[in-house]
């Protein structure tokens, strides 16, 4: 039972499958995909995880 289901598996590897084969499909050569919803995601983790923002931040604090 070490197989994962499909509904364990994690999106955003299916994906990038599925962008990479378009890419092909299409010789997309200089297309850029732009995730919104993984944008998303990360927002709200760094919005409910302050701690992680200020890491995040590349700026030090006091600095503008």
């Amino acid at each position: 039972m070490s197989q994962q289901s499909d509904k364990t598996r994690p999106l955003a590897r299916g994906t990038q499958d599925d962008i990479a084969q378009l890419e092909r499909a299409f010789s997309l050569q200089n297309w850029r995909y732009i995730d919104i919803d993984r944008q998303e995601r990360l927002a709200g983790i760094l919005d409910r995880w302050p701690l992680l923002a200020e890491l995040a931040d590349p700026t030090p604090s006091g600095e503008q």
